[in-house]
């Protein structure tokens, strides 16, 4: 067996993209390279430096084994993509709870509130788009729902949700350190924090507590999908069948 023929037989059912197969394959060749040249050196022949490195190195399955269970959930080439989405999520949420024109009209008509509640002599009133008491807005949306619009009840409890799912998906599928619910919970509940805090002082929205809960619970959904998914990813992979092949015979 040539060494080529060794090292495709390694990569060849690596559960990765073709392109990092071709990286893992490169490196193993150096290394192979290398042995072999070490032994040449020693003054073995040719052909059986060339048997001994892959004897040395060991069957081919038993080494795609190893290499499948390193690898990461997604390979560099298709990381990049993934990277791109998490930052086209992060410029749409941001638009959308900080920059949208709605948002704006908000800010007009709050400034314009504030403005006339201070007129009238009754600035407590301009506390009025804030909530700083939980589980008030869940309670007055779950109990009194004939109040408000089926959209208006979606969009605050359902969309506060969904909206940092995302980040609880990507950070962990892309950074190795938030492979960690705790870092996971305290980033969403600290960039859930600074936005209803921007709204809050640039006026753009109301502060509401409810907010953060259902911002964190969605970032906590979106963890849990992170670890289900990467289970049944590592279930797959170790459901491969890598069949050992110790044939040292120098072709």
């Amino acid at each position: 067996m040539k060494l080529e023929e060794y090292a495709e037989r390694v990569v060849n059912r690596l559960p990765c993209s073709k392109w990092e197969k071709q990286d893992v394959k490169d490196e193993l060749m150096d290394h192979l390279r290398s042995m072999k040249s070490e032994l040449v050196e020693e003054g073995y022949g040719e052909q059986q430096a060339v048997s001994l490195t892959i004897q040395r190195f060991g069957p081919t399955g038993a080494i795609s084994r190893e290499l499948s269970e390193s690898m990461p959930l997604i390979d560099k080439y298709f990381r990049k993509w993934f990277m791109t989405l998490f930052f086209l999520y992060v410029a749409i949420s941001s638009y959308l709870l900080l920059l949208s024109p709605d948002r704006f009209r908000r800010r007009a008509f709050t400034v314009e509130w504030k403005q006339r509640m201070i007129e009238y002599g009754v600035p407590q009133y301009t506390h009025l788009f804030q909530n700083t008491k939980p589980f008030q807005s869940l309670v007055d949306y779950v109990f009194h729902y004939d109040h408000y619009s089926f959209g208006t009840v979606m969009y605050n409890l359902i969309g506060n949700i969904l909206i940092f799912l995302p980040l609880g998906l990507f950070l962990p599928l892309l950074f190795l350190s938030f492979q960690n619910m705790h870092r996971v919970f305290f980033l969403t509940l600290s960039a859930s924090l600074i936005i209803e805090a921007l709204q809050l002082l640039l006026a753009l929205g109301s502060f509401d507590v409810d907010d953060l809960l259902l911002n964190v619970i969605g970032g906590l959904i979106g963890y849990g999908m992170f670890r289900l998914g990467a289970a049944m990813i590592h279930r797959r992979r170790k459901s491969i069948r890598f069949d050992d092949d110790l044939s040292a015979t120098p072709s």
